[in-house]
């Protein structure tokens, strides 16, 4: 039986190596069976996309924390450690309570395991937060999908409340070729009396959406359609745009997360609390935009050098990690640090780092599922390249190259910038 962190931090890395990522909502309700189905004592918004579910959580959980809703929230990957993935209110689960809701699901664990039908370290985790969550008594649960929406293992739940916040090709040996098809798997969440709010604007995914809305029968309300973000304004500092829905504005939303998508990201986060939530304050709203943070997303580092890591994973998110770049810092040169995962698309993401670079700067870093940096270095085509296998040295080459008018911008996965987060606040501690 485990008794520390590290023991469970042990186990999850082993069960990633051997179980990986398994499909299917069978297991996931016998683990539940054996907890009593605590999920079920639960109020839920549930959110799916291919980017932004993190940061529109999170916008959503600041405006409630203004309005003074106690909300819990499940979210993945973690950035520095697993504990953050539960929060109740802005504090994550104590290791006291992780271990202890561990040792809780063991027992299961070891009896699923002998029928051959053992849980996943995602499909352990879901439940320790279900358990969790409805022992504390919260008022809310801010849900977010690993991965997909159909067969997620968060998909057990009943929500009052879905989101999709967008559509983009990912995991297309799991999750379909076209978006149409991935449309349909995050679709998924989509449930009899729960309203769907979806940022998807293309033309092919969002009547996908729109036609699963309809035949469950619930309403959808779509960005750019149902509601607006106008009147934008962007700086280096911060930005502010107005909100519409129907005969409800609110003007002048001011928040300190940068780039176009999380202006609609925000307005995603204030339809739902709107259409969600009776009697919200709008002065809560416009609290909870402006204090809402997500770290590792277009994140400053330091200003001398000016460094910003971004956890850009896939080629969509490259593409708003290069407009952003050119919104706000449009007088800077940019040097890349890049690595990504082996399953990820990564030539189109180098592709898309290419256009506007001075350097990239290939790197790995130890994960079984990691790119190797050769591996990466070849799909690059720029003329300007190097590799360091070695990611703290490329980091702090990066950083010595960098200066004047430009822009050390690190990104390509988020475990990446976890690790290079964690050495970054290291660095200027020293020096």
């Amino acid at each position: 039986m485990v008794t520390t962190m590290k023991e469970i931090n042990h186990f999850f890395e082993r069960r990633q190596v051997q179980l990986g990522m398994n499909f299917g909502l069978s297991r996931m309700e016998t683990l539940l069976t054996n907890l009593g189905d605590p999920h079920k004592e639960l109020k839920y918004i549930h959110i799916a996309g291919s980017n932004g579910k993190g940061s529109t959580l999170q916008y959503m959980k600041e405006i409630l924390l203004a309005e003074g809703v106690r909300v819990a929230s499940f979210t993945s990957p973690y950035l520095m450690r697993v504990n953050e993935q539960l929060k109740i209110n802005g504090d994550e689960i104590s290791d006291k309570d992780f271990i202890a809701s561990f040792r809780e699901l063991e027992p299961f664990i070891q009896e699923m395991d002998s029928k051959g039908n053992g849980p996943t370290q995602f499909e352990i985790l879901t439940a320790m937060a279900f358990s969790y969550f409805s022992k504390k008594e919260v008022d809310l649960v801010l849900m977010e999908t690993g991965l997909g929406g159909r067969l997620d293992t968060t998909n057990v739940i009943q929500p009052f409340l879905s989101i999709i916040t967008s559509i983009s090709l990912e995991h297309t040996n799991i999750l379909g070729n076209t978006l149409g098809e991935i449309a349909s798997e995050k679709a998924g969440i989509i449930k009899s009396g729960a309203p769907i709010i979806s940022g998807v604007t293309a033309w092919e995914p969002a009547k996908v959406i729109e036609e699963k809305a309809s035949s469950v029968g619930v309403p959808y309300y779509q960005l750019g359609k149902d509601f607006h973000v106008s009147n934008v304004k962007q700086s280096e500092h911060g930005q502010s745009f107005s909100f519409s829905l129907g005969d409800r504005s609110i003007e002048n939303v001011e928040m300190q997360m940068l780039g176009r998508h999380q202006m609609e990201n925000a307005a995603l986060a204030i339809a739902a609390i709107l259409l969600g939530m009776e009697n919200i304050d709008e002065k809560s709203i416009l609290k909870g935009i402006r204090e809402a943070k997500w770290d590792g997303r277009f994140e400053k580092i330091s200003d001398e050098p000016l460094v910003i890591i971004d956890g850009a994973h896939n080629p969509a998110g490259i593409d708003v990690l290069m407009k952003t770049l050119k919104v706000h810092y449009p007088e800077y040169k940019y040097r890349f640090i890049f690595s990504s995962f082996k399953d990820k698309n990564y030539s189109l993401m180098l592709r898309g780092l290419e256009t506007e670079a001075i350097e990239i700067i290939i790197t790995e870093f130890f994960h079984e599922r990691a790119a190797d940096a050769h591996s990466l270095y070849e799909k690059c085509s720029h003329e300007n390249k190097s590799i360091n296998k070695d990611w703290q040295a490329a980091v702090r080459e990066g950083r010595r190259k960098t200066g004047g008018k430009e822009a050390l911008v690190i990104t390509g996965s988020l475990h990446f910038l976890s690790l290079v987060r964690e050495f970054l606040s290291k660095l200027s501690v020293e020096e």
